[in-house]
């Protein structure tokens, strides 16, 4: 309990009377607010007199219908991924082994760690709720936890988180207010000492969202008056009976029975009309809130499509808004675990180590990791187009690829054409007058194509140059038969299992058969007329 944990300026603990007065003199700050008002406390915090427009800030983020959404999704955003303790990067040989040494203390210590909240004393965790209360200055500007130091054999701490509500700042300097009513505050040493105090100061971006939700309260209020005044249509009767008749009384309950909201009754014809008193065309009303709803969304998150959602075309760029998303909560786990680290990894190093020991670890909180599968296939297309053997297993794990088996039906690679290297080499035979291709070019263009089909790179099939020289010359051979040909690939398959295990025999005989053929000779004499034709 409070009462048990902060001491006050006479050496005495604090008692709940503090606690007892902050819960009892808690007031909606919502109703007489309005731009005067809020414009008023806008200044007063600039002043340093924060508590009012803290408190209002944490009555919005529990009731407004869109920061009770968003602010969550934040503060959870920099504590779901959890932490670690690593040893800074610049740590010399030499002084590893007490790098390492600081970080089995920091760990136990955080691992240890203790946190609570001053008024809520059932509200209680570890380094995940401290994550979380620490981001509460990211929202209202200022934040403190109290500590408390537990030594034993390993030191431990409880934190109590103090919000900025119990505060004022017009020194510059955060003091402890001890009643609600108080204007001036007591230095925060005082309550504990200089090393029971981790304070926080953060961005504050409560104070847009305040603005923000006080331009979407007003067309709101103006949008319910319209529907309060116009939602139901007015009755208008007419009558030639003078007032006071009996006929003008019955036509007078008669539209009164008919109207709840507005009816009348005028001489002139008996008959009852109705009166639209809507306004035509669409009304601003609601793109006004909705535009401060997304300032709202896009002020906690960088982004508003996570959250509100347009649908359709309006959806284009959310991976750009996503990846926004991931830098900022990052930036937000970066400043939240250096606050940690800059206050308590510091103190538990001179606890242990002795003071002035230089420090060698620190506390880092992890990021989210958002994996881009596009970008991460262009490195294996890349490794493989280098001829790198990327595994298959890891592959089909790694992507989520089921591999069929032998004699289940698959998906294949469309059949790619041939394409020739404009730029072929040449002892002598153009080709082009009809004349003999050189061998040497009928060898490129068969390792080039069977690399193709085996996913590697041309110039790795050296060792395999015979079984090459035998496929290509019963490729060119107008004797040789379909099933021969076939027959000899599967040769050629059972000599070499590693190389071509995972290739289908027949599709690489038709691809190689198709490719050495006419096919192939034309296609390097036409290859070879190009070649000669841009050579000036």
């Amino acid at each position: 309990m409070i009462a048990r944990q902060i001491l006050g300026p006479n050496g005495q603990p604090v008692t709940a009377e503090r606690v007892i007065q902050e819960k009892r003199s808690r007031f909606n700050p919502l109703r007489d607010d309005g731009p005067d008002v809020l414009t008023r406390e806008l200044e007063a915090y600039c002043r340093g007199d924060i508590a009012r427009l803290c408190w209002k800030m944490e009555w919005l983020e529990k009731h407004d219908d869109t920061i009770s959404m968003v602010a969550p999704k934040a503060k959870g955003a920099v504590a779901r991924h959890g932490w670690d303790v690593a040893i800074k990067d610049d740590v010399t040989p030499e002084l590893k082994q007490m790098a390492q040494d600081q970080q089995g203390r920091l760990q136990r210590f955080y691992g240890s760690l203790t946190s609570r909240h001053c008024v809520e004393e059932d509200e209680i965790g570890g380094m995940s709720l401290l994550f979380r209360q620490v981001m509460d200055a990211h929202a209202k500007g200022y934040g403190a936890h109290h500590v408390v130091w537990q030594p034993g054999n390993d030191l431990t701490a409880e934190l109590t988180f103090v919000p900025g509500w119990f505060w004022e700042v017009r020194t510059g300097r955060m003091r402890f207010l001890q009643s609600p009513w108080d204007w001036t505050g007591v230095e925060r040493d005082l309550y504990g000492g200089p090393t029971a105090w981790m304070t926080t100061k953060g961005r504050g971006i409560m104070l847009a969202c305040a603005v923000a939700r006080m331009f979407k309260t007003l067309p709101l209020q103006d949008w319910l008056t319209y529907c309060d005044r116009h939602g139901m249509p007015g009755f208008l009767g007419k009558t030639t009976a003078k007032k006071g008749t009996p006929e003008w009384a019955a036509l007078y309950e008669a539209v009164q029975g008919v109207g709840s909201e507005f009816s009348a009754v005028v001489n002139n014809n008996d008959a009852i009309e109705v009166l639209d008193l809507t306004s035509k065309g669409q009304l601003p009303y609601d793109k006004l809130i909705e535009r401060m709803d997304r300032a709202i969304v896009m002020l906690w998150r960088g982004a508003d499509l996570s959250t509100m959602s347009r649908g359709g075309s309006g959806s284009v760029g959310a991976n750009p808004q996503m990846q926004e998303t991931d830098e900022l909560d990052g930036d937000n786990a970066e400043w939240v675990g250096e606050t940690i680290d800059r206050q308590l990894s510091r103190r538990v190093i001179d606890w242990y180590f002795g003071e002035g020991t230089p420090q060698l670890a620190e506390l880092r909180l992890r990021r989210a990791s958002r994996p881009n599968i596009a970008d991460e296939l262009k490195v294996v297309e890349s490794a493989v187009a280098m001829g790198v053997r990327v595994s298959m297993p890891w592959f089909a794990g790694k992507f989520g690829v089921v591999e069929a088996d032998q004699d289940e039906p698959c998906l294949n690679a469309p059949a790619k054409p041939v394409v020739m290297n404009p730029v072929v080499p040449s002892d002598g035979a153009d080709g082009a007058d009809g004349s003999a291709v050189n061998t040497a070019d009928g060898d490129a263009l068969l390792k080039n194509t069977l690399a193709k089909a085996l996913g590697t790179r041309a110039q790795y099939l050296a060792p395999i140059a015979p079984a090459l020289q035998r496929l290509r010359t019963q490729a060119a051979n107008p004797a040789t038969s379909d099933a021969a040909f076939l027959a000899l690939a599967e040769d050629v398959a059972r000599e070499l299992p590693e190389l071509l295990d995972p290739v289908r025999t027949d599709a690489l005989a038709k691809d190689l058969q198709a490719a050495m053929g006419t096919a192939a000779t034309q296609g390097a004499r036409d290859a070879l007329k190009e070649s000669k034709q841009a050579t000036p």
